[in-house]
């Protein structure tokens, strides 16, 4: 799947009409620019088919900077009738605009060389003041691919998830090639008894903490 050519940005948009099974129907806002997924709040994005939904927020990952590895909040609901999601963690894949693909990071390396955590984790339950309003009629499946440190939990191998069913959890990929902050980057799940894989087409915007800001301010003339 992956390519070695750069995404253009006209494919950006086809590819969102028609990698998402049943979405030749998704109706895109007219008030949106640009090739990037809907934004349901200002760090998420959302892709809504007829078979399945899908969020990526990016709060957390505005802050990376020198960090091994990018987290994101996902959210992902099955929206069909008949079809079982066994979502693995294989299952999701981070991609940038030259085509490289990117796996999940190993828990052992995310959990000895990576210190945020615990604040993802806060971050996570705040974001869910956004993502909350799209799964609400859809049935809790806890996920932990990445257990925390600091509130241990059984590490999740596969979420299977039944029609009418979501999940959530924050995944951590390595830092792109391309860079993180200002690119064009996807998500992948790619679901066996799906024909295409879903995908949701977003940025990493780069936010200024506390620190920098007050340094920032101290230098400036």
């Amino acid at each position: 799947m992956a390519r070695s050519a750069r995404w253009a940005a006209g494919c950006f948009v086809t590819g969102l009409l028609t990698l998402i099974p049943g979405c030749a129907t998704l109706e895109r806002n007219p008030e949106v620019a640009g090739p990037y997924s809907d934004k349901l709040s200002p760090y998420n994005y959302k892709e809504d088919g007829s078979l399945a939904m899908m969020i990526v927020g990016v709060d957390a990952a505005r802050f990376i900077r020198d960090e091994p590895c990018v987290p994101l909040f996902v959210q992902v609901a099955n929206k069909s009738k008949k079809i079982t999601f066994e979502i693995r963690r294989e299952s999701f894949v981070l991609e940038d605009s030259l085509g490289h693909q990117y796996p999940l990071e190993p828990v052992e390396e995310v959990q000895q060389k990576y210190h945020r955590l615990e604040l993802d984790r806060r971050l996570f339950r705040q974001n869910m003041a956004f993502t909350a309003t799209s799964a609400g009629l859809y049935s809790f499946i806890r996920s932990n691919f990445f257990p925390s440190t600091g509130t241990p939990g059984v590490l999740a191998q596969q979420v299977t998830l039944p029609p009418f069913a979501y999940m959530e959890d924050v995944l951590y990929f390595p830092i792109p090639e391309t860079g993180l902050n200002g690119v064009p980057l996807r998500l992948l799940l790619k679901v066996k008894d799906l024909p295409e894989p879903i995908f949701v087409l977003f940025e990493v915007p780069k936010t200024l903490g506390i620190f920098e800001k007050k340094k920032a301010a101290a230098e400036a003339p």
